[in-house]
């Protein structure tokens, strides 16, 4: 895929991280990021089911090449194509 029409997003819902897409990256473009904001809510954690996903998996498209080789490696498909808009493409084009 050409980096300037598309770039991979992951879908935090159905990532189970197991990181196969971070050692799939040949660029080193997957970074994983721990939410501090726990603070807010721990209290709830303990007694009740909360809906938080404090680790989460982000690009850095800066090194992202749109190889695609993180998609083939995620095995629950949570990694996928996000196709940028019109306006960003002609942008980019110029």
């Amino acid at each position: 895929m050409n980096k300037n029409e598309a770039v991979p997003i992951v879908n935090t819902e159905k990532c189970i991280k197991c990181e196969k897409c971070v050692a799939a990256c040949p660029k080193k473009a997957i970074l994983k990021t721990i939410d501090s904001s726990c603070a807010k809510c721990i209290k709830y954690c303990i007694s009740m089911k909360v809906p938080c996903n404090p680790e989460h998996y982000i690009f850095c498209y800066e090194l992202c090449d749109s190889c695609g080789l993180c998609i083939s490696a995620c095995p629950v498909e949570a990694i996928h194509w996000f196709k940028k808009p019109e306006k960003t493409l002609k942008k980019n084009k110029t």
